[in-house]
C-alpha cells in the first residue's frame, strides 16, 4: 500500500546478543525495566520450553533512533515492563552483531525496531514493527499472545480460505504494520469481500484510517462521499486527521509547481486542519524555495522563526535542508538557509544531522573553512553513532574539502 511521505530521514536500531550462553534463568541486565535476558538463541529456546511463554526478541542496532527512544520511554514505563516481563522471555539483539544477523535472515527482520514474538519450537508467533506508544506496544503483546490475533494464526487462516471479514482486516492491519509484501494482495481482497454498510462500520473506518493517504486512493471519495456519517460515528478530531494527512501530500505535490492559487486554497485548508504550525511552516517555506523566489522564502521564514518556531530545532533544520537541496542554485535562498540552520544549531549543537547539513550548506555559499570545521565535528560526532554514518560524514567532508 501507499506509505506516508517521509519528511525526515529516519535512522533504526535494537539490543545486543552475546555469543556465550548464559544460565538458564540469568538476568543480566535491565534496560529501562523489562528484564531483558542476556542468552544465545537456542537457550532463549530452552527458557521458553520450562516456563511455557513466548519469547519477545527487540531486534534493534546501535545507531537506530527510535529503537533508544523506545528504551528511554516506552520500556520504562511500569504498566510496560509489568505486562511484557510477567507473559514473555525477554531478549534485545542487536541486528549487526553475533546471531543478529542469521536471526534477522530467518524471521525476515528489514526495518529497525523489529519486535519477534517465537514459540519454543523457534517458529514465528507475531512481528511488530517502528516506535509506538506504551498502549500500542502492549497490545502487540496481546495480539501475539491471543491466538486469533497473532500474525502466525491469521496468516494460516488466510491460506486455508477461512477467515471472517473482520480476522482478514486483523491479518491486513499486522501485514501492514510490518510493510510485508502481501498487504496489497489482502487489501484488494478484503476489499472485493466487503459491501458499503460494512465500510461505514467501525471495522470500515479502522481500513479507511490505515490506507487513505492521498485524495487519489480509491477510498478518499467515499471518505469524502460520507463524511458527516463518519464524523457522526467517530468524532470530528479523528476524521480531521486523516483529511489532513491526505491533504499534506497533495499539497506537497502542488508546491512543487507553479500554481500558486491552488497552493495556496490548499495551505487555506491545511490551516484549519492543523493543530501546530510545523506542517504549514515546512509546506508553505518549501513552496517558495521551490519556486525560486527569493524574496518570499526569507519573509516566509523569517516570519516562523520568529513566531513559532522559536524553540523547534527539528523543524528548523528540516527547512534548510529542503531549501539547500543539491540542485539549489539561488544564492539568496542558500544564504537564509545558512542563517537558519544556525538557527537550529545554536538551540541543538548536538544534533549530528544539523551539524552535517550546517556544514554542507556553509559549504554551497562559500564558507569553506568553518564548513570543515563543522564537517569535522559531524565526523567525530558520527563516531557514537555508527560505522555507516562515520562513512557518510567523512565522504562529505572530502566533498566539502574538494569543493571550489
Amino acid at each position: 500500500m501507499k506509505n506516508v511521505i517521509v519528511l525526515v530521514i529516519l535512522s533504526l536500531a535494537l539490543f545486543s546478543c552475546k555469543d556465550k550462553p548464559s544460565e538458564v534463568n540469568e538476568k543480566i541486565e535491565s534496560f529501562g525495566e523489562i528484564d531483558f535476558r542476556e542468552s544465545n538463541f537456542e537457550s532463549l529456546l530452552d527458557m521458553a520450553a520450562k516456563e511455557n511463554k513466548l519469547i519477545f526478541i527487540d531486534c534493534y542496532t546501535s545507531w537506530c533512533a527510535p529503537c533508544k527512544w523506545m528504551d528511554k520511554n516506552i520500556f520504562v514505563k511500569q504498566d510496560v515492563y509489568e505486562f511484557y516481563n510477567k507473559s514473555f522471555i525477554n531478549a534485545k539483539i542487536d541486528m549487526e552483531k553475533g546471531e543478529g544477523p542469521k536471526l534477522g535472515k530467518r524471521f525476515g527482520v528489514q526495518s529497525y525496531p523489529t519486535y519477534l514474538f517465537i514459540n519454543s519450537k523457534g517458529e514465528l508467533v507475531h512481528k511488530a514493527t517502528s516506535k509506538m506508544s506504551a498502549e500500542e506496544f502492549i497490545n502487540e503483546g496481546k495480539n501475539a499472545i491471543d491466538p486469533s490475533k497473532a500474525l502466525g494464526s491469521l496468516s494460516e487462516k488466510y491460506e486455508e480460505g477461512v477467515m471472517t471479514n473482520e480476522e482478514m482486516l486483523d491479518y491486513l492491519m499486522a501485514l501492514n504494520q510490518i510493510r510485508d509484501s502481501k498487504t496489497n494482495q489482502v487489501y484488494d481482497k478484503l476489499l472485493t469481500n466487503v459491501d458499503d454498510s460494512w465500510l461505514k462500520s467501525v471495522l470500515g473506518w479502522r481500513l479507511i484510517e490505515a490506507f487513505v493517504y492521498d485524495d487519489t486512493h480509491k477510498l478518499f471519495k467515499f471518505l469524502d462521499d460520507n463524511k458527516q456519517h463518519y464524523i457522526d460515528l467517530i468524532g470530528i478530531n479523528v476524521v480531521n486527521k486523516v483529511y489532513k494527512r491526505a491533504l499534506t501530500r497533495n499539497i506537497y505535490r502542488t508546491s512543487k509547481n507553479t500554481d500558486e492559487k491552488l497552493f495556496f486554497e490548499q495551505l487555506d485548508s491545511l490551516k484549519k486542519l492543523s493543530e501546530t504550525p510545523r506542517d504549514v511552516a515546512i509546506i508553505h517555506s518549501s513552496y517558495y524555495a521551490n519556486t525560486d523566489n527569493a524574496e518570499e522564502f526569507i519573509n516566509t521564514t523569517n516570519y516562523y522563526l520568529d513566531n513559532y518556531l522559536q524553540d523547534d530545532p527539528e523543524t528548523i533544520a528540516f527547512i534548510a535542508r529542503s531549501a539547500a537541496r543539491e540542485d539549489q542554485k539561488n544564492m539568496a535562498i542558500l544564504k537564509q538557509a545558512a542563517y537558519i540552520i544556525d538557527k537550529a544549531y545554536k538551540i541543538d549543537p548536538d544534533n549530528y544531522g544539523t551539524v552535517g547539513t550546517y556544514a554542507q550548506i556553509l559549504s554551497a555559499i562559500g564558507e569553506k573553512e568553518k564548513a570543515i570545521e563543522l564537517g569535522e565535528i559531524a565526523v567525530k560526532m558520527a563516531d557514537t553513532i555508527s560505522s555507516k554514518v562515520k562513512n557518510r560524514a567523512m565522504e562529505n567532508l572530502e566533498a566539502i574539502k574538494k569543493a571550489n
